[in-house]
């Protein structure tokens, strides 16, 4: 705990369910500064007032900022400049993000491009935040970056299909919104194919920036209570927590947000995961001993897939933190 009241952290999503009881226990551990980075400023200031309450924490050490809407770059560079020039972050929760609940695949047009929502929402906003704070130099040396994952990125049986990308033309039509040929919209489906491409992101960003940060992918399995359903409609969001969940919790293969972000907890404090590392339940299992998840899906190893996923990111946002990578610097 001395050593945490001495760090600074900030949260994305800290308002969501698993982020939010997360970010309870990161306070309750003593970290010297939390950050809340939420979509509005209302969510960032209801949540500090909640965590406030319930951990009696001093209340400089909970900052409130709205602006991180993983749907909306230009938002996020705003929220990213109010912070105080001389912060110094030891580490990022990236933890927004989420399942888009329609009958059709969505895109959003951002910059020339047109790209999935889901894609977007759970990686390209937090390559963005993560681009954001690298470029003001907000980050401290050596800072730890937890990614959240998902076993979906490798499949579960019954509830999501294995993503699989057949080569790197396929995973470019698909960030960028060309379906054709695809089977009909599933959103899990779709989830599970985002947090594959999370994955892909984690691997390449830990080879670029091995001397300057650590990052981890990491899930710590099927959790119910969270916020991940909201999109459904509220009598089928209220059958999906309370009878689907609450029987996959009788059966071991759910959890209560407590469970889940005491494993996040342990992942963001240095316990769980090495640099690249990708972490999750045992394979075929929503729920499990946390184990790698390389194994379980060819694209997670395949280099060829990093390469081009950052390429396209920064074909779309920009260099990364303002530093060109040397794939790009040929194609220019």
């Amino acid at each position: 705990m001395n050593k945490l009241s001495a760090k600074t952290i900030l949260v994305t999503g800290a308002n969501g369910g698993l982020c939010k009881e997360t970010t309870k226990l990161l306070v309750k551990d003593g970290f010297g500064k939390v950050i809340l980075a939420c979509r509005s400023q209302g969510k960032a200031d209801a949540v500090r007032e909640e965590i406030i309450s319930e951990t009696g924490a001093d209340q400089a050490s909970i900052i409130s900022l709205g602006g991180f809407d993983m749907n909306d770059p230009d938002a996020i560079r705003t929220a990213v400049d109010a912070l105080p020039k001389d912060t110094s972050i030891d580490t990022v929760f990236l933890g927004a993000g989420g399942v888009i609940f329609e009958k059709d695949y969505q895109t959003i047009e951002w910059n020339g491009f047109k790209i999935e929502k889901t894609i977007f929402q759970n990686v390209v906003g937090g390559h963005i935040t993560l681009s954001e704070l690298v470029s003001r130099n907000l980050l401290a040396e050596g800072v730890r970056v937890v990614v959240a994952g998902g076993e979906g990125a490798r499949g579960i049986p019954g509830m999501v299909e294995k993503p699989e990308l057949i080569d790197v033309a396929e995973l470019r039509r698909y960030v960028l919104g060309d379906f054709t040929g695809r089977k009909k919209y599933n959103p899990m489906d779709a989830i599970g194919m985002s947090k594959l491409i999370s994955a892909l992101w984690v691997r390449r960003l830990s080879k670029l920036h091995a001397s300057d940060m650590e990052v981890v992918w990491f899930s710590p399995g099927l959790t119910y209570g969270t916020s991940g359903t909201g999109g459904l409609p509220p009598i089928m969001d209220w059958f999906v927590q309370k009878i689907v969940f609450g029987a996959m919790s009788l059966l071991g293969k759910a959890q209560s947000p407590q469970q889940g972000a005491r494993k996040f907890v342990n992942c963001i404090e240095g316990r769980i995961g090495k640099n690249g590392d990708l972490n999750a339940s045992p394979e075929g299992k929503s729920l499990g001993e946390l184990v790698d998840q390389s194994p379980m899906n060819p694209a997670f190893d395949d280099e060829n897939f990093h390469i081009a996923l950052w390429f396209m990111l920064e074909e779309i946002c920009g260099p990364f933190g303002e530093k060109t990578s040397p794939e790009m610097e040929q194609a220019i």
